[in-house]
């Protein structure tokens, strides 16, 4: 596992992205969540985004959970695009593969 994480910041990328928005600073992990992992739709409770806890919570009564096991995987990027939304700015670089062009600081 160091392996894999040292030579994800070789190649330049963070572990996490910062944004800014009013002199507030929030964080959001890049990759796996394993807080949406553990604890399933609840942290976008926490983080008031609710059509996604809602859409979540619901997707994991029909599939037994097997969808908050999937939605790990792209919980931070919907968490970062929402942030984007809102009208939070990067400080930092987001990863290419998040494909924002609303994010004008690349």
């Amino acid at each position: 596992m160091y392996a894999i994480i040292k030579a994800y910041k070789q190649t330049g990328h963070k572990m996490n992205i910062r944004f800014q928005k009013n002199g507030l600073t929030k964080e959001v992990a890049v990759g796996f969540s394993w807080t949406v992992f553990f604890f399933g739709p609840l942290p976008f409770a926490f983080r008031e985004q609710w059509i996604i806890f809602l859409a979540m919570l619901a997707a994991n009564i029909v599939t037994s959970g097997i969808a908050g096991i999937i939605m790990a995987f792209f919980a931070n990027k919907i968490t970062a695009r929402a942030l984007i939304e809102d009208g939070w700015t990067t400080i930092d670089r987001t990863p290419i593969s998040w494909g924002y062009t609303k994010d004008l600081n690349n």
